[in-house]
């Protein structure tokens, strides 16, 4: 059972994998010194199939951990890079696992240039090692993920100086800021898909958050779009759904109103997925029920698509890369959505006008 302290199980397992195959690479260096000790390679090899299976134990705990700790923005691209790396070192060391023990069953070990080969493909693995724990080291020390006081702050949300103007505002990190201020002229330097007239503004008493956007639809669908594209990006919203029955999308990498990445909110589920020609084709679907103002924050990073409430995540999704496109909500329903901010995030710097 895990300490009180502990978010998850994955720095208590990861040290040992790394261990392991760093003695398993010093051992085989040994073996192919002396070159006729059996026990030494045998030794090798017997360290290189215990620190696979430790990183197997790293790969699927660290899964779960990245899903139990919600991240500073700027470490978001870090956690997909590490979670990619954590991939290939698995897929990396279960082949060469697999390919020292038939070389060991098969006796091919004894032939120098066999070994030699074999040894040499260690090295690349533990430099593949190497950077994957570097990434995971930055995630704790620098970043604080899984660390309590870091998880304990909530995300600050700060409106750009330009913030008298009614529609979205350029941020300096290659995002922008909607705050609503006034209904009636926030939509100038928007994009709308759907009826225009099927869409109703209006600002509300959010009390404690001030005035708030209210947007009415009364069942057709309306895609809102942002005219910025972006490519890797994090949305953050405060909304309450409480008054609307349907469905509220966040999307990305737009192409039109038929094509385009989404996370999704309902009274039901949150889903994450891809519209392709109008049809939804889903990288993850699970339950929810919203219930007054919620945080929400959608990650689509490359080929990772994570959504969370409050902090925690709910949704964590894998597909292609969507490359550049345009930001925006998609509402699907009756009734009322109301928003007190909405703001995106670069997390790699790909932006353009």
């Amino acid at each position: 059972m895990l300490p009180d302290w502990a978010p998850n199980i994955h720095p208590m397992i990861v040290h040992f994998p790394i261990a392991l195959l760093f003695v398993a690479a010093l051992v085989d260096t040994v073996g192919m010194i002396l070159r006729s000790n059996d026990f030494i390679r045998k030794g090798a090899f017997s360290l290189y199939l215990l620190g696979t299976a430790g990183v197997v134990a790293a790969y699927f705990s660290g899964e779960q951990a990245a899903d139990s700790v919600f991240l500073a923005t700027e470490a978001n691209a870090l956690l997909t890079e590490h979670s990619d790396l954590g991939h290939y070192t698995l897929y990396f060391f279960g082949g060469y696992a697999l390919v020292r023990l038939v070389m060991f069953g098969l006796n091919l070990e004894a032939r120098t240039a066999l070994r030699a080969t074999a040894w040499a493909i260690g090295l690349v693995g533990i430099g593949l090692t190497t950077v994957t724990a570097d990434h995971g080291g930055e995630l704790v020390y620098r970043h604080g993920a899984g660390v309590q006081a870091a998880q304990s702050e909530a995300p600050v949300f700060s409106l750009p100086d330009s913030s008298e103007t009614s529609g979205p505002v350029m941020n300096e990190d290659g995002g922008w800021t909607f705050k609503p201020t006034r209904a009636a002229a926030w939509m100038e330097d928007m994009t709308l898909y759907g009826d225009r007239d099927g869409l109703e503004t209006s600002l509300r008493d959010g009390g404690d958050r001030g005035d708030v956007l209210g947007l009415t639809v009364s069942g057709d669908p309306v895609m809102i779009i942002f005219d910025h594209t972006m490519s890797s990006l994090q949305i953050d919203a405060v909304m309450n759904l409480d008054a609307f029955e349907g469905t509220v999308m966040f999307v990305t990498h737009v192409n039109d109103a038929d094509n385009y990445y989404f996370t999704s909110i309902s009274q039901g589920s949150v889903r994450q997925g891809k519209s392709d020609s109008g049809d939804l084709i889903l990288m993850d679907d699970q339950p929810y029920a919203p219930e007054g103002w919620v945080f929400y924050r959608a990650v689509a990073d490359q080929t990772h698509f994570r959504a969370y409430a409050d902090q925690k995540l709910i949704a964590h999704g894998h597909g292609e890369d969507g490359g550049m496109g345009p930001v925006g909500l998609r509402l699907n329903g009756e009734g009322t959505v109301l928003i007190d901010y909405v703001q995106t995030t670069a997390l790699r710097g790909g932006m353009d006008h």
